[in-house]
């Protein structure tokens, strides 16, 4: 089977007999043998049992545990092709499930490395009978637990300090299903730790949510504040702020900032980043994003000319996005990981008032079939 190209999701994609096989680990250029492992309406999904002709896209993964751990999809091809699949992958994602002509994606933000570059990491454990616990990562399958002593993308000191960690059988007690570590950090921190963005300090929540790629955070964050300068003076609002990134990055550059999310162990350390930078302009509220906006306009006498956009995987609701655009600020700039909810999303601003200008992807998931990108609406 010649595979012709690499689909979002991170498998690529063979024809047979005209209906469409998806074979992970492959890329454009292979000719592979696979077997059909299952049988859809419209498509098909194959195991690949050999490589018989490589294609020039492909190289030698680094990790040993690749095609067995389900962490990474792409370290059989070329990182700067890997580039060139992802960019397509946005393009392609925002005709099909967000219906627009030519969207206007620019070329994609490279990595600095495409190896060594996450600030944080989940393992997870399981006990595994007589033969004590196993750590690691979930296999492919999304069921399995593979046990790995290192991963190649996570900053050297997570796998240091992971391997300590295995070798200490007095932790084993300490273990839970789930075990973060951070970058630089003791593992069984609890609370809160300190960032580097650039030259910008952050106080974050070990179990919260922060960007993963800390080699391309400062460029993503600088992008946002950057937008943010094209809108009449006045606050920003951040939605979904987390401990408050791109509200610090903005608010920097002169902005009040009105932020809010669910999780308040987050908000805490959003205010306290504010208050260490003499950003006093600030207000943060907790609760369900639609639920906040739809309090908004009697919360404040402020003009909201600009607003930032940051949802889970999942996207934003319908209510969200339709009391986001009735507040009418001038710019939005929506990030996301899953450019497929994004696209839905963006497609419901438009059809509310706005104008898609820029899309930019971020590559901040190296050798994983994830991208994040940023986008630019503007109101009509």
């Amino acid at each position: 089977m010649n595979i012709e190209s690499v689909a979002f999701g991170g498998a690529g994609v063979g024809r047979v007999e005209g209906m469409v096989v998806f074979v992970p680990f492959t890329v454009e250029g292979d000719l592979v043998e696979a077997e059909i492992v299952r049988i859809k309406r419209r498509y098909m999904e194959a195991r690949p049992l050999a490589v018989l002709r490589s294609s020039p896209y492909r190289t030698d993964p680094l990790c040993k545990y690749y095609g067995l751990c389900g962490g990474c999809h792409y370290q059989h091809i070329s990182y700067e092709h890997e580039c060139r699949v992802k960019e397509k992958q946005v393009r392609d994602v925002f005709e099909r499930i967000g219906k627009f002509d030519s969207p206007p994606v620019r070329a994609i933000v490279p990595s600095p490395d495409m190896y060594r570059y996450r600030q944080k990491a989940e393992f997870h454990a399981a006990e595994v009978g007589p033969e004590g616990i196993v750590m690691g990562f979930m296999g492919v399958d999304g069921r399995s637990l593979v046990d790995i002593d290192r991963c190649e993308i996570l900053d050297e000191s997570i796998n240091a300090e992971y391997g300590r960690v295995r070798r200490d059988e007095t932790l084993a007690g300490r273990l839970s299903a789930r075990n973060v570590f951070w970058s630089g950090v003791p593992f069984g921190r609890e609370g809160k730790i300190d960032r580097s963005v650039g030259s910008v300090e952050m106080t974050v929540p070990v179990r919260g949510f922060f960007q993963a790629n800390a080699l391309l955070v400062e460029r993503l964050a600088g992008y946002a504040a950057e937008a943010c300068r094209d809108s009449s003076k006045g606050m920003l609002l951040d939605c979904c702020c987390g401990s408050g990134l791109f509200a610090l990055f903005a608010g920097l550059e002169g902005r009040g900032i009105m932020g809010i999310d669910v999780d308040g162990e987050a908000l805490e350390c959003a205010r306290a980043n504010m208050e260490r930078y003499g950003l006093e302009d600030a207000a943060f509220y907790r609760g369900r994003l639609e639920d906040v906006l739809e309090r908004l306009p009697g919360m404040t006498d402020h003009p909201v000319p600009v607003a930032i956009l940051d949802p889970p995987r999942t996207g934003s609701t319908e209510r969200a996005v339709e009391s986001l655009a009735q507040l009418a600020s001038e710019r939005i700039i929506y990030i996301s990981c899953n450019p497929a909810t994004q696209a839905r999303d963006a497609r419901r601003l438009v059809d509310r008032g706005y104008d898609l200008v820029e899309l930019q992807p971020f590559d901040m998931f190296p050798r994983t079939r994830h991208v994040e990108v940023a986008a630019i609406f503007s109101r009509r």
